[in-house]
């Protein structure tokens, strides 16, 4: 364990850090984490307006009944509640640009909204100029998000550039001038090449390669995105994410950048959802709502389980006073009181069921998705939302919530022999 702890500090530990500050990866994280409540209001109408079974099929009885209800609803509020759906994830790229173009101008302390602006107009050229002049909307969504990172990226760094060389500067200065126009100004002509380097660069995109460039990215990234979804790519970032966070560094510093995959594989099942695909079929099994509400099942370290063990089976006063304290907000994913009130960080005793129960839970639900046991994700209620409850939300299955369950109490087992020497030696200092 010494061994593995002073091979993590000296090499993994400083790349952790620099891949938490790289200020493109830090713009990315903190753009997904913005619009959370956006993907969570579209998941929750999707699932309002879409019924996961035809109840015309069906034969009479409580879930017939409970189907029709549901299709009488959908009908009702399909216009106002299909709007939220649409604007909120058919247009998700443009969110993606503009959080991008926003937190990284930021980093740079770029002034005024035409920054982020332009971020949105440079995916817009790249990503709406179709072939020959014809405008597209196929890549506003899902399958844009990888082309608007790079559109925001490449378009703010370019902007940087010209105004630190003063690139065309128009100087408006001690004239009277308001401050917001003296800086329009002065973006004007910087703002007008970048514009013509997006506008050259997809023409030159579509005459090489006859496709525009959020496809051509689509290409790029596909084989990047399989890994990702693979049950060996969920697993080593299970371990990579939890043995950093096990030595204190948060879990945001790897899955932050992560955003951009989860909300690509999401939003591919979405759209397949809509097409009428079962969610047992869907293409993608490792999004964000799999992330959270089937391996981290009450927070990082999946330690609802380990909640009730410190309630029911610990014999420790502190013990017992930090389930009390947790319990609350393990309902929420929120488990701080726990992590630090065993604690579960940098406590030798914990380290393997802090590292091997998130592990196992994401091999056992990958595998029951894998084998069409139970529904893959097509919705993100929210990182916050009750697991069991969440993972019936977002997989539109009842499997799922069967399926949190069992994972809960498999959890409380394995942490149980572990929690126990901590408890024993909690009584031990207790009593003297």
């Amino acid at each position: 364990m010494e061994k593995f702890s002073a091979w993590l500090e000296q090499k993994l530990f400083p790349l952790a850090d620099k891949v938490e500050k790289q200020r493109h990866l830090r713009a990315i994280s903190r753009t997904f984490m913005s619009i959370i409540p956006f993907m969570t209001l579209g998941s929750l109408a999707l699932v309002i307006i879409e019924p996961p079974m035809d109840y015309t099929t069906m034969e009479p009885g409580f879930l017939c009944s409970l189907m029709k209800g549901w299709s009488a609803l959908a009908g009702a509020v399909g216009m106002p509640v299909g709007a939220i759906y649409r604007f909120c994830l058919e247009f998700v790229a443009l969110f993606v640009a503009a959080g991008v173009g926003y937190f990284l101008s930021q980093h740079y302390k770029l002034k005024g909204f035409t920054p982020t602006i332009l971020a949105v107009i440079s995916y817009m050229i790249l990503a709406v100029s179709g072939i020959e002049t014809r405008k597209t909307f196929d890549y506003m969504g899902g399958t844009g998000i990888f082309a608007a990172i790079f559109a925001a990226i490449l378009a703010i760094e370019l902007l940087k550039v010209l105004l630190e060389k003063k690139v065309g500067y128009i100087s408006l200065e001690g004239h009277g001038v308001p401050e917001a126009l003296t800086e329009s100004f002065a973006m004007l002509v910087p703002t007008g090449i970048v514009l013509l380097v997006m506008a050259l660069l997809h023409t030159l995109v579509v005459k090489l390669t006859g496709n525009t460039f959020p496809a051509l990215m689509s290409v790029v990234m596909e084989p990047l995105l399989r890994a990702t979804n693979s049950i060996w790519g969920g697993a080593l970032l299970v371990f990579l994410v939890m043995a950093f966070w096990w030595f204190g560094i948060h879990d945001s510093a790897i899955t932050g950048p992560m955003g951009a995959f989860w909300a690509t594989a999401l939003a591919a099942n979405i759209a397949a959802y809509t097409a009428g695909t079962a969610t047992t079929q869907l293409p993608y099994i490792i999004t964000e709502p799999f992330w959270w509400f089937f391996i981290m099942i009450g927070g990082s370290g999946a330690t609802f389980g380990l909640v009730f063990v410190l309630l029911f089976l610990c014999k420790s006063k502190q013990l017992k006073t930090v389930g009390k304290l947790g319990l609350i907000p393990a309902f929420f994913n929120i488990n701080e009181p726990i992590i630090f009130g065993v604690p579960l960080m940098m406590n030798p005793v914990m380290f393997v069921p802090f590292v091997g129960v998130p592990l196992l839970n994401c091999i056992l639900t990958y595998l029951a998705m894998a084998a069409g046991i139970v529904g893959k994700t097509v919705s993100y209620p929210g990182w916050n939302m009750f697991c069991p409850i969440a993972a019936l939300i977002a997989t539109v299955d009842f499997k799922a919530l069967i399926l949190v369950l069992i994972l809960i109490v498999v959890d409380a087992l394995f942490y149980l022999p572990f929690i126990k020497v901590i408890d024993k030696q909690k009584v031990l200092e207790e009593a003297e």
